[in-house]
């Protein structure tokens, strides 16, 4: 633990939050605060909280398997179980550093190896250290504790100097420096014993430092600043103990300690963003103590406040699509809400959701879940101890076919009812039995009998499993008797609508499809069986002679018409509205409800000009009209017993003299 770094109290400060109605909470423990450090927290479990002002919540959560941290107030260190350095700073994510491995210890500046060397964070060994088996720096300031038991101090001359010579390397637990000429090592006894810079003998031109024994029954130090020592006792009070004179006070505000560790507030975030202020409290701390019991807490002098790691109060279950129909993806969303307004989403390995009906919902490599078949499953997700569920209601998105009524018995297909249930269908031809999985539910069905084995046990059908046209049909009634299901025919349609929940699928007999295009053409059929030819349409041959042989529906109202040629060959119009039909037979220009070369007795030539949509000298006006069409205008003058008329289509006029064209011009 280093001092002289900033934090946000309220970091922790728990804000109460109730879960949803529908949330369960499991009998799971949470992670437990293992350290404190400026803005950082270590959670047993190898996660930190790092409060981030610039984030939307004002924090981020990582899970990096730490079992060390140290906080450099613009960022932070970390080691992980595997001895391993990541690194973080104010804005960065933490970053695992594979080259810098084999970490026992860290401290601040440096890193204590396991194989006894130190380094700096930046990857450079420190040539004047080897085989340490403690380490200690700050402010310039460094010591360090041999596998052959001496002590070195970089203050006192240099480190080549041995302080003290511990007979028992092992013996001592802890060493620390002041970052002013003095040094303290804690020893499994509980004793404290310090060096100072002044604290010498002079002989001989040799300086012989001493130490002095600070304290006993001591389980935890560290220097709160240049002339002060923390420490802890076994049982559990608190001392200050000043280095000059080595008197000792307690600290009678702090009880049951476990460890007690500087703490300096020194208002990196005093100010912190409104939306922290509106939600919690700034306390100026200079100690954070971990208590035996292992809650935390801050205190200011004889005031004080606890603190626990934050907690997941919530978690909010979602999906993009709760009644999808087979064939669909659907997609799962799990985000933890803890109490200091984090959220988290988690993946699937976080939080791994349960489905009590697989036969349903198959899970994808993607993270999606495909529908497989009819029906309602249950997805249920746990995370942070609390459990939720949604309901997925999965429908038939096209109708299917083959439904029988006969003797007021409804029948169903075998093989495409089960397999759109989701299920397996295995046929044996010799018995003509059919074994059916679904889920955790087997039954078989065999044609020609009346009851069906569902589970092993016999359920009665009513009638007899039959066979129409090469397919197998059971009667309906084993689906509510033995699913569960709602079965409810439509006798205007001649169709079964099967629910499960709200779950869905239709099974038409083979009238409904006439049935519906009947009912969508309405009025419209009264169109069939008539007869048309040809004026201009579609660039269709003019004047050939076609029938309406059927009105197509198509959905939403449209339809497309269908013609047949006298060669018989088709012809189809495309996609109109059935508002527009009328229009569109009823228009001339269209469609001719006469022969035209029976009406009109013209010769061939005529015949080819008008097909061709060419207007000549000598043609009268019916000819002009059908090759092309109505005019936009028309205006004439008589005179003298003769008249004048003019036709104009855009920029061309055609006049005529006493009804025959005289003259064709363009403007």
């Amino acid at each position: 633990m280093r001092r002289f770094v900033t934090f946000f109290i309220a970091f922790c400060l728990i804000v109460g939050a109730l879960p949803a109605p529908q949330a369960t909470f499991a009998a799971t423990e949470a992670p437990k605060i293992v350290d404190v450090q400026g803005n950082t927290i270590l959670l047993s479990d190898g996660s930190i909280w790092i409060k981030r002002l610039w984030t939307s919540s004002g924090y981020e959560y990582i899970n990096i398997d730490a079992v060390e941290i140290q906080d450099t107030g613009n960022g932070g260190y970390a080691l992980n179980s595997k001895g391993e350095l990541i690194s973080w700073e104010y804005q960065t994510l933490p970053v695992l550093d594979k080259k810098q491995t084999g970490i026992k210890e860290l401290f601040y500046g440096y890193y204590l190896k396991k194989d006894g060397t130190v380094w700096d964070y930046g990857g450079n060994k420190r040539k004047d250290v080897k085989e340490a088996l403690l380490v200690d720096y700050f402010n310039g300031e460094f010591a360090y504790l041999s596998e052959d038991g001496e002590i070195y101090h970089s203050n006192w001359e240099n480190l080549n100097k041995v302080v003290e010579t511990i007979e028992d390397p092992s013996s001592i637990v802890s060493l620390k420096v002041s970052g002013d000429d003095s040094m303290a090592y804690l020893d499994k006894a509980g004793k404290v014993m310090m060096y100072s810079s002044s604290w010498f003998d002079y002989e001989n031109g040799v300086f012989t430092y001493y130490s002095k024994l600070l304290l006993e029954n001591v389980v935890h130090m560290e220097f709160i600043d240049e002339d002060h020592l923390l420490a802890t006792k076994k049982n559990g009070t608190v001392w200050l103990v000043t280095v000059w004179d080595q008197k000792a006070t307690q600290l009678k505000a702090i009880k049951n300690a476990a460890k007690a560790m500087p703490y300096h507030f020194s208002g990196g975030l005093d100010d912190p963003k409104r939306s922290d202020n509106d939600r919690f409290v700034t306390f100026n701390a200079d100690i954070v103590v971990q208590q035996k019991d292992g809650n935390w807490k801050f205190y200011d002098g004889d005031q004080s406040v606890s603190f626990n790691a934050p907690q997941v109060t919530d978690i909010a279950f979602t999906t993009n699509n709760a009644k999808p129909v087979v064939g669909n993806l659907v997609y799962f969303k799990v985000v933890q809400n803890y109490n200091n307004g984090y959220k988290e989403t988690l993946d699937r390995a976080a939080a791994p959701l349960m489905v009590d009906k697989p036969h349903l919902l198959q899970a994808m490599n993607d993270g999606s879940y495909k529908v497989l078949g009819v029906g309602e499953a249950k997805v249920t997700v746990t995370a942070g101890g609390i459990s939720k569920s949604l309901v997925i209601s999965s429908s038939l998105g096209n109708n299917l076919t083959g439904a029988l009524h006969a003797n007021s018995i409804i029948y169903l297909p075998i093989q495409t009812v089960f397999k759109s249930l989701g299920g397996v269908v295995t046929y044996t031809a010799a018995n003509k039995t059919y074994d059916i999985k679904l889920g955790s539910t087997t039954i078989q069905l065999k044609v020609g009998q009346k009851t069906a084995k569902v589970n092993g046990k016999d359920v009665g059908l009513g009638q007899a499993v039959r066979e129409e046209k090469g397919v197998a049909l059971f009667p309906a009634v084993l689906l509510s008797n033995s699913l569960g299901s709602k079965n409810q025919w439509d006798a205007k349609l001649k169709q079964m609508k099967v629910s499960i929940g709200s779950a869905t699928m239709i099974i038409e007999s083979a009238d409904t499809p006439k049935i519906k295009k009947k009912e969508a053409q309405g009025s419209l059929v009264n169109y069939i069986g008539k007869v048309y030819w040809v004026n201009q349409y579609n660039n269709w041959g003019r004047f050939i002679k076609l029938t309406v042989s059927d009105v197509v529906p198509l959905g939403n109202d449209n339809f497309e018409i269908v013609f047949q040629k006298g060669d018989g060959g088709q012809l189809k119009s495309e996609i109109i509205h059935k508002t527009v039909i009328p229009n569109v037979l009823g228009d001339s220009s269209k469609f001719l409800t006469y022969d035209p070369y029976k009406k009109y007795n013209w010769s061939a030539a005529t015949w080819e000009k008008i097909k061709a949509s060419k207007v000549a000298i000598g043609m009268n006006k019916a000819q002009v009209e059908l090759s092309w069409g109505l005019p936009h205008d028309k205006s004439s003058v008589v005179e003298k017993n003769i008249t004048i008329e003019v036709w104009r289509y855009g920029y061309q006029y055609i006049a005529f003299t006493n009804g025959t064209v005289s003259g064709i011009y363009s403007y």
